[in-house]
């Protein structure tokens, strides 16, 4: 593998990492107001990552019980 590859591996595994950790803390917020945008953490959460909180989760439970399956 090309160190490029691995950068971009390692960026990829990185970004899901931050947004998995954004949706933690955006569903514990979910329906409080953000301090500067006003805006729920839910719609500042779909606004930044282009999907929805509920999207999201349920696309990891998906993902976690594909992985279960196995």
């Amino acid at each position: 593998m090309t160190d490029f590859s691995n950068w971009e591996k390692k960026y990829n595994r990185d970004q899901a990492n931050r947004r998995l950790h954004f949706a933690r803390f955006c569903w514990v917020h979910r329906n409080d107001m953000t301090p500067t945008k006003r805006v729920t953490w839910g719609e500042r959460f779909e606004h930044m990552e282009g999907i929805s909180l509920d999207e999201y989760a349920e696309q990891r439970i998906q993902e976690r019980n594909q992985r279960e399956k196995k």
